[in-house]
């Protein structure tokens, strides 16, 4: 049985303004929500992952696998690594003890016989050329000595931190590489505090830095009359001066990396006297001198010498016999 037979339906009637507009906003904060929880589930997933990851000290390699992040990877050495020999706070404690001014090479001497050649640095760390210097050392198993200014040091922080996982030794060389002849004793103890303070920020823990090289040899060589208080800041701060014996002038050789390889040999014949320990000036922001390095190593190692760090030398002359 059919019920009866409705009318026609008439044409939809028009919605309000107001209320379309009001369904409209609300589809869109319905939409918006919906992509906003979608965010928050994917930051929440690789959130976890990270954790994951960070707590097993692991981090994801491109290839898929997990590997272990080195201390120079990760960005610090978060722990101080076991010192290496010497202790130099005994050899400061020796050397205060017989030396008013305590140093190494000032006088154009080390002062030992042992038949040793200690590779310095200056002016670094440099990030064209340090890298290269670092990794012929490493390739070599050479220690050297390095002095850092420390305004390269802010701008390099990673390279600092890769000499010491590496162990070379790392000296003050000022924070702005500036000749201590021309500044007042505060101001000179404000360019070796500074390197200081940025070493350590380097590193993320205190490394206390015994070793110093003034920038152009001053006031040693120049004979200025700033000499008594320069020594009276750095016997204050607690660090050895270290000059050289060798200087190859390698800054002056720029495309010649044969003419630094003869300048160093010609220096060496001409400086060597006996079995006498040797330090040798080079600059870790020259090109030339980290492609001379490798020939530099191979002469040294064929007349029967062997590298070390500034710091044992003075260990040597302080606690030696």
């Amino acid at each position: 049985m059919r019920g009866p037979r409705r009318a026609p339906a008439g044409p939809p009637r028009p919605i309000p303004k107001a209320a379309s507009y009001a369904f409209r906003l609300a589809r869109r904060r319905r939409l918006l929500a919906r992509r906003v929880a979608g965010v928050l589930v994917l930051c929440s997933i690789v959130a976890l992952f990270s954790f994951v990851a960070l707590a097993h000290g692991a981090p994801f390699s491109g290839s898929g696998q997990v590997r272990p992040a080195s201390p120079v990877e990760a960005g610090v050495l978060p722990v101080p690594p076991e010192p290496l020999p010497p202790d130099m706070g005994q050899v400061w404690a020796a050397a205060l003890a017989r030396d008013l001014s305590p140093d190494l090479a000032t006088g154009g001497g080390v002062g030992t016989s042992g038949n040793r050649v200690a590779l310095t640095f200056d002016d670094g760390p440099d990030p064209r050329t340090t890298p290269l210097i670092l990794d012929t050392l490493r390739d070599r198993g050479v220690r050297a000595t390095f002095f850092v200014v420390g305004g390269q040091v802010a701008e390099n922080p990673g390279l600092l931190r890769r000499m010491v996982a590496e162990g070379h030794a790392v000296g003050n060389h000022t924070y702005g590489h500036a000749d201590m002849s021309g500044l007042s004793a505060g101001q000179m103890r404000d360019e070796l505090r500074s390197t200081q303070e940025a070493v350590d920020d380097a590193l993320g823990y205190h490394h206390p830095m015994a070793l110093m090289r003034p920038p152009y040899g001053n006031p040693y060589i120049d004979g200025s009359n700033a000499l008594p208080a320069f020594r009276g800041v750095v016997r204050g701060e607690g660090l050895f001066p270290v000059m050289w014996t060798v200087d190859p002038s390698d800054y002056l050789l720029s495309d010649d990396p044969d003419g630094v390889v003869r300048a160093v040999a010609h220096a060496d014949e001409a400086e060597r006297k006996g079995e006498a320990d040797e330090v040798v000036l080079l600059h870790d922001n020259q090109p030339q001198t980290a492609e001379a390095l490798p020939e530099i190593i191979d002469r040294y190692e064929k007349s029967g010498r062997r590298f070390v760090g500034v710091d044992e030398l003075l260990a040597d002359k302080y606690l030696g016999p």
